[in-house]
C-alpha cells in the first residue's frame, strides 16, 4: 500500500508541521529538503516536484498555518492591540521565536523568501495592526508623523521574541504601549 498523496489535507498538515520544526529547529542556513523528507515519510523529489525551492515551500508551510486574525475595534489603540496580541498568543504547535529567527536570517540570505515572506505572511500580520494605527491617528491617539511601520515592527518583534513570557501581552500593552500612547495624546 502506497502512501498518502503529499495534496491530501491530512498528509500536507503533517509535511507543514515538518517544515515549521525544522526551521525552528536548524534555522534558515542548515534547512533542506533531507531533513523535511526524513522528518515528514516523504521523498525529496516530491518535494521538490511541488516546491522547486526551500523558500517556497517554507512560505506554504506559513500561509497553511496563518491563524485566523480578528480586526477588533475595541474603542483604543492599545485594546485593539491587545486583542490583537491575544489572537497571536492563541496556543501554536510550533515554536514561533525559532520559527520568526529562522526567516529573519533567511529573509537576510535569500531574496526570494524575503520577497515571499513580505508579500504573504508579513502582510496577513501586519494590516491589522496597521488598521488599528490608522484609527488611532483618526482619533487622535498617535501623531501622524508617527511611523506606523516601526511601530508595528516594533510590535511584532517584541510580542514574537517575548511571547514564552507569562503576561508578555499585558506587558508590551500595559507597560510599553500605553504610556507611550499617553505621551502622543492630542488636546
Amino acid at each position: 500500500m502506497g502512501r498518502t498523496p503529499l495534496d491530501a489535507p491530512a498528509r500536507q498538515q503533517e509535511l507543514f508541521s515538518a517544515v515549521l520544526a525544522v526551521l525552528a529547529e536548524v534555522g534558515y542556513a542548515r534547512f533542506n529538503m533531507d531533513l523535511v523528507a526524513a522528518r515528514a515519510r516523504a521523498s525529496k523529489a516530491s518535494l521538490y516536484q511541488r516546491w522547486p525551492s526551500k523558500a517556497r515551500l517554507i512560505t506554504a508551510a506559513l500561509k497553511a498555518n496563518l491563524p485566523e486574525l480578528p480586526q477588533p475595534d475595541e474603542g483604543t489603540f492599545a485594546e485593539d492591540v491587545r486583542q490583537i496580541l491575544r489572537a497571536w498568543g492563541e496556543p501554536s504547535p510550533f515554536d514561533t521565536a525559532g520559527i520568526f529567527l529562522g526567516l529573519l536570517e533567511g529573509s537576510r540570505q535569500d531574496a526570494d523568501l524575503a520577497c515571499l515572506r513580505e508579500e504573504h505572511i508579513d502582510r496577513a500580520y501586519t494590516e491589522h495592526l496597521q488598521i488599528a494605527v490608522d484609527r488611532a491617528k483618526a482619533r487622535g491617539e498617535l501623531p501622524e508623523r508617527l511611523d506606523a511601520g516601526i511601530l508595528i515592527t516594533a510590535l511584532i518583534s517584541t510580542f514574537v521574541l517575548r511571547s514564552d513570557e507569562h503576561g508578555v501581552i499585558d506587558g508590551i500593552v500595559d507597560g510599553l504601549l500605553s504610556p507611550l500612547i499617553g505621551t502622543f495624546r492630542t488636546k
